[in-house]
């Protein structure tokens, strides 16, 4: 064991990145619901408490295998767990407005001011949108009119080498964007796509991003627990 990497990754603290799962949480209007039931408990004498979940795979915070968009593409249980580690950056787009794009601009400002995104990096675009996170019925807000990449900075972080590019809206494209230019340029890359992230206020500009998918058989995406150590 490296005594000294798991020092360094225990002294770091932990900022949470992903969205609680409970019943009535946002999901898209035409994707399952989450459900949680209680099947066995302690005190009705089943020996164990145990749950039963139904939810669908793009539910809460979540990454997005290839085939999610791209009919060749690898389904989530086919992903290296490594594409969702490494060196977080955290853009701070949050002063766009309702369905505007983040231009290719915008992300070489970020760079001549905090330093070149490199290959491997994880690029977190902080929308401001989990602050409208609501339980039905009130979340509404939340599930519309969100900012979203344009097809011409996906393709220039894409070209850079990224593995993965998240948002804290419930999809990376604007709201407005109905042919999804970014779903097609990442994920038809083979990178990865993160969404409905949470707490991105906290984050500095960089840090270490650690996120874990579910080995689904043919799943177009996977829940994950997202987490910054800062």
């Amino acid at each position: 064991m490296n005594t000294d990497l798991t020092d360094m990754l225990l002294d770091k603290d932990i900022i949470e990145l992903s969205h609680l799962y409970e019943e009535l949480m946002p999901v898209w209007p035409t994707h399952p619901k989450f459900h949680i039931s209680i099947e066995e408990t302690i005190a009705g004498g089943d020996g164990s408490y145990n749950t039963l979940l139904h939810m669908g795979d793009h539910c809460g915070t979540h990454v997005d295998a290839p085939a999610h968009f791209i009919a060749d593409g690898k389904t989530i249980e086919a992903i290296s767990p490594k594409r969702l580690l490494g060196r977080g950056i955290r853009i701070d787009v949050s002063f766009l407005e309702l369905n505007q794009e983040i231009t290719l601009a915008t992300i070489r400002d970020w760079e001549a001011r905090h330093g070149e995104i490199r290959a491997g990096d994880i690029v977190i675009f902080r929308t401001g949108y989990d602050q409208k996170w609501r339980n039905r019925p009130h979340h509404q807000a939340f599930i519309a009119d969100w900012p979203g990449l344009s097809g011409e900075g996906a393709r220039y972080l894409i070209d850079k080498g990224v593995n993965a590019i998240g948002t804290d809206a419930m999809s990376l494209d604007a709201y407005a964007n109905s042919s999804y230019p970014s779903h097609q340029i990442v994920l038809g890359a083979g990178a990865l796509i993160i969404e409905n992230l949470a707490n991105l206020g906290n984050l500095p500009d960089s840090f270490i991003f650690l996120a874990l998918p579910l080995r689904i058989k043919g799943g177009s995406a996977s829940p994950i627990r997202a987490v910054a150590l800062v």
